[in-house]
């Protein structure tokens, strides 16, 4: 209380203080919600592609005049390597529409899986709304969260795929993965799209084409080595989905050191405006000092005094940056969530007491030299100012 009278005495300094902790913290919180979410993007996509490799079919085997036939030979080839658990074929079509090519996010694709819809052993859509199709079920979709919100459809509307008529039964959980823009249809109604998105000269390709496989690796396997394994079959190509996952932090590191640099810098500007409020401060009470001194006060109790002042002001502009900065993050996502587009901010406790925490401290550090020298000034010295 004796602190925050002490401020009050002079509200404009004060105020220009805290207003530029409160800048500092509040580019601390925006760029630490931002990082937050995009830990939770990676964590959940490497989640979910924990034990999958895909294989992708190559375009010149596709196209080829027995591309039927080469890709029954390397489907049967993949089932047959060690490690394999199953191997489900997909169609992956692109989705192309007004809203999706305008929506932030990743892209927009349609993809066309066996009546199985979640893969053998691995959990791959969760519905929020409605439910997913029943084996044989035709021209029926489940459309991911911010394809919903961004093509304004929901469970029972009809919606347009390629110029055909597609019923959604259901609406899948959020899951931060290419899987919210997405559109999950059965294999068949995929294989017709893709026919349709064919140019015309490409008459060869097969009636029922497969894009690629989703293989399911057995437990205990090793991934990158079944990579690799399916790398070497003719006509299709793998990544090992370990080296993309350490791709992915390494770039995820270089971002956090530069956003999170680029917040220091402004909150070590708003340090040194708390070292001259502080300086200042003691050049003004020096008498006051003196005569606390000279009435028994100790160095500590000096030192204690402006130190807790400078870590009001640390305290006063961490809370006002922290509620600035959360209230701009959730504009800038619920904003994100009714286009459909993607939302890149996490909001977590974590984030605000850790900003807070920082701004009391870096406070109370920048306050200590000026503090240091109120405590270790001579009272005879102080009262003769």
């Amino acid at each position: 209380m004796n602190a925050l009278r002490d401020l009050a005495s002079r509200p404009a300094r004060t105020f220009f203080t805290v207003a530029g902790i409160a800048i500092g913290i509040l580019a601390l919180t925006v760029v630490g919600s931002l990082a937050e979410r995009l830990h939770t993007i990676v964590a959940r996509s490497t989640s979910l592609n924990t034990g999958i490799v895909f294989a992708n079919i190559q375009r010149s085997m596709l196209i080829a005049p027995n591309a039927r036939r080469s890709v029954t030979i390397a489907y049967e080839h993949l089932r047959a390597l060690d490690g394999v658990r199953a191997a489900v074929p997909e169609v992956i079509v692109p989705y192309e529409s007004g809203n999706a090519i305008g929506r932030f996010g990743p892209p927009s694709l349609v993809f066309g899986f066996p009546d199985q819809l979640q893969a053998p052993g691995h959990e791959m859509f969760v519905i929020a709304r409605g439910r997913t199709p029943a084996r044989g079920e035709q021209r029926v979709a489940i459309v991911g969260p911010d394809f919903a919100a961004s093509e304004h459809v929901d469970v029972g509307d009809v919606m347009a795929l390629q110029g055909n008529s597609f019923t959604v039964v259901g609406v899948m959980e959020k899951t931060f993965t290419v899987f919210d823009a997405a559109v999950v249809v059965p294999l068949a109604d995929a294989q017709s799209l893709l026919l349709q998105d064919v140019p015309p000269l490409l008459d060869s390709l097969p009636p029922d084409p497969v894009s690629a496989f989703l293989v399911i690796a057995k437990p205990n396997a090793d991934v990158s080595l079944l990579a690799r394994r399916i790398a070497l079959i003719d006509g299709l190509s793998a990544r090992d989905p370990r080296e993309v996952a350490n791709a992915v932090r390494s770039t995820l590191g270089i971002f956090d050191a530069i956003v999170f640099g680029a917040a220091l810098i402004a909150l070590l500007v708003g340090a040194f405006s708390v070292v001259n409020t502080m300086t200042i401060a003691v050049t003004e009470r020096t008498r006051e000092i003196g005569i606390r001194k000279a009435i028994g006060a100790t160095d500590g109790s000096i030192l204690l005094t402006f130190v807790g002042e400078a870590a009001t002001i640390g305290a006063l502009g961490g809370g006002a940056g922290i509620v600035l900065g959360l209230a701009v993050v959730a504009a800038i996502d619920a904003r994100s969530a009714a286009g459909g587009n993607l939302q890149l901010f996490a909001i977590s406790p974590a984030v605000a007491l850790g900003a807070l925490a920082f701004a009391v401290a870096l406070s109370a550090v920048a306050g200590f030299v000026p503090a240091l020298a109120a405590a270790r000034l001579p009272p005879t010295v102080a009262l003769r100012r």
